[in-house]
């Protein structure tokens, strides 16, 4: 479900490598669900990667944003929004849901997120990797360090 593909990459390796994470922590979580095992190991297994999901999102928001921040990219706020958005989401997973009915809330969740992820990166993300191909070299050289 959850198969990075090259159409994908934004060309800014750090942003990939975060995107490739997101991926795997999906795909995981998929795998997680098809398998047949202990229901009490099963539901704290995949609310754990769940929970993994979440803070990774964070974190990797965050480290995009800062990074739209340093080279002053123009959709940085509309970013955020979005951003924003896909955050009080995921925060509003209801574990209880869960819990009570695992393949069929969390095959939905991952849908959501797979879709999600896709189309943002082909949709805004994309923009970025423009905006980063246009740059003057001296001004990505520069601000570099500090990134």
């Amino acid at each position: 479900m959850f198969e990075w593909k090259d159409k994908y990459s934004c060309g800014i390796k750090r942003v990939d490598d975060e995107h490739k994470k997101l991926f795997e922590i999906g795909q995981s979580i998929y795998s997680m669900i098809k398998k047949e095992d202990n229901q009490i190991f099963y539901i704290d297994e995949i609310l754990d990667s769940i929970d993994e999901l979440r803070k990774y999102t964070i974190y990797h928001f965050e480290d995009e944003e800062r990074l739209m921040q340093l080279y002053e990219y123009p959709g940085y706020k509309q970013q955020k929004l979005v951003h924003d958005k896909f955050i009080e989401k995921i925060e509003s997973i209801d574990e209880s849901d869960i819990e009570k009915n695992p393949e069929e809330e969390v095959i939905k969740l991952l849908d959501f997120v797979y879709k999600w992820i896709s189309e943002h990166i082909l949709g805004m993300d994309l923009k970025l990797k423009d905006y980063f191909d246009n740059l003057r070299p001296s001004k990505l050289v520069k601000n570099t360090k500090k990134f």
